[in-house]
């Protein structure tokens, strides 16, 4: 089995006279936690788009376990799961029914479902509003049912977009404990935020964007925090002045 999860091979894309995402390559094993980092307009939506398989690439390839993205899309789909910054809720569905129909896209019946599902419910604070239609369900808690229907078919990677917009600080916290536990499980998570502190207290490694370029891929550890003393002043060091 190809031990990359994720290889990302000089993705761009370009919308007419601007280039959104320029070249942006990388692989991602078991084991990490990636924060995507970048100031607005740096093109971490579009290369999350274009590593979902939401859009195509102008040029580049996306491969998941081996499997392009492009070619063999329902083979590669089952290796990742995406959880974006506004929630993909059926309003119409209950929250236990949203969830297992998100695990029945990948031949995960009800009960396995229902059963992965609970101990994210309870750590959640969700267990007594499952059966609620989601359109009742605030911003929050939409937010936090999409995240458990993403992991209840155990991708070996969760591609994660600002999940934490909408959660309140305790939601927040019991994401990142989820983060933690995933990751140390042997899966793997590219978390796009705008949180250079929670970057910092649970990435294993960051990738800086700007202006649709990869300025860095770098690890979080002694030698950057020694020279750059945080996250923050190293993000900064890069990318001040660059927004769009």
């Amino acid at each position: 089995m190809n031990q990359t999860i994720l290889n990302a091979e000089e993705l761009s894309q370009v919308y007419g006279t601007i280039t959104a995402v320029d070249n942006f390559t990388v692989k991602i094993y078991p084991g990490e936690l990636v924060g995507l980092l970048g100031p607005n307009g740096a093109g971490k939506s579009s290369t999350m788009r274009m590593l979902t398989g939401l859009v195509a690439p102008s040029k580049g390839s996306v491969t998941y376990r081996g499997y392009d993205i492009a070619d063999d899309p329902i083979d590669a789909r089952r290796h990742f799961g995406y959880v974006a910054e506004q929630p993909m809720i059926i309003p119409y569905l209950t929250g236990i029914e949203y969830v297992e129909f998100v695990a029945g896209m990948y031949g995960i019946d009800g009960k396995t479902a229902k059963c992965r599902a609970e101990p994210y419910l309870e750590r959640f604070r969700l267990t007594g509003a499952i059966y609620k239609r989601a359109d009742q369900y605030s911003h929050g808690m939409q937010q936090k049912i999409a995240f458990i229907a993403q992991l209840v078919h155990e991708p070996d990677l969760l591609l994660a977009d600002e999940p934490s917009v909408g959660l309140d600080p305790d939601g927040i916290l019991e994401m990142q404990k989820t983060f933690r536990e995933y990751v140390e499980s042997g899966n793997s998570i590219l978390l796009s935020t705008h949180q250079l502190e929670m970057a910092e207290g649970i990435c294993s490694r960051v990738l800086i964007l700007s202006k649709g370029v990869l300025l860095a891929d770098q690890r979080i550890d002694e030698n950057l925090l020694e020279s750059h003393s945080n996250l923050q002043n190293y993000f900064f060091s890069l990318t001040k002045g660059t927004e769009r």
